[in-house]
């Protein structure tokens, strides 16, 4: 139940933080992922969903940026021409500075995605196009979940970054896919595992898994 004069954003981070909570604690005492129901996305015939939801989204890559150099034609005297050189000098080190930090490596593509977690990969719909990230290929997760976020590396591609009040649910369902039982004790997840402990003493946490659809948009 949302509080009183809640901020709907807070609202959203707090439920998503609750119900990862709840999953990791399902899993820790021996549960495991739940299956959605059929859905309009055709997945492999041995391909099942457990997760549906809008998230934040990024890939962290460099790129190829072209400038135009300045070359005036001065006439004059030698100061004016001087001062001429030099102004276009200036210039032109911007020019390529900025270019240069446009190229550099950095999270591009921000966008808010529906994305779909199933057993064999992450399904993104980014600008119209469904983005299949397998989890055979996953090298490392890695993030801050108390932030609401992790980070999905890959031995090829560009790294990929979730993010939103869903997230949370999504690391703990992909640690557990990708690595296993042991998934559950990744840095990445170590907030959840301390709130976990927190909450119940090491105890067994009963009840169904919760899932993220019914969260509210990243």
């Amino acid at each position: 139940m949302r509080r009183k004069s809640e901020d709907p954003r807070q609202a959203a981070l707090r439920e998503g933080w609750s119900s990862a909570c709840q999953l990791y604690g399902y899993l820790h005492g021996g549960g495991d992922l739940v299956a959605l129901p059929p859905g309009a996305v055709r997945l492999n015939p041995d391909e099942v969903a457990y997760g549906d939801a809008l998230l934040g989204y990024a890939r962290f890559y460099g790129t190829t940026v072209t400038y135009q150099q300045s070359s005036t034609m001065l006439m004059g005297s030698t100061t004016f021409v001087a001062a001429g050189l030099a102004a276009n000098a200036i210039g032109n080190a911007a020019a390529r500075n900025r270019a240069q930090a446009q190229a550099a490596h950095q999270w591009r593509d921000h966008a808010t995605v529906r994305t779909i977690l199933t057993s064999q990969r992450v399904l993104c719909d980014y600008r119209g196009k469904w983005l299949s990230f397998w989890h055979t290929g996953v090298v490392e997760l890695q993030g801050d979940v108390a932030q609401w976020l992790f980070v999905l590396r890959y031995e090829v591609g560009d790294p990929v970054m979730l993010h939103g009040p869903a997230a949370p649910w999504f690391a703990v369902s992909v640690a557990r896919l990708v690595y296993g039982p042991g998934g559950l004790h990744l840095p990445a997840l170590a907030p959840l595992a301390r709130a976990y402990l927190e909450a119940t003493g090491g105890q067994r946490m009963l009840g169904g898994p919760p899932g993220p659809q019914a969260l509210p948009p990243a």
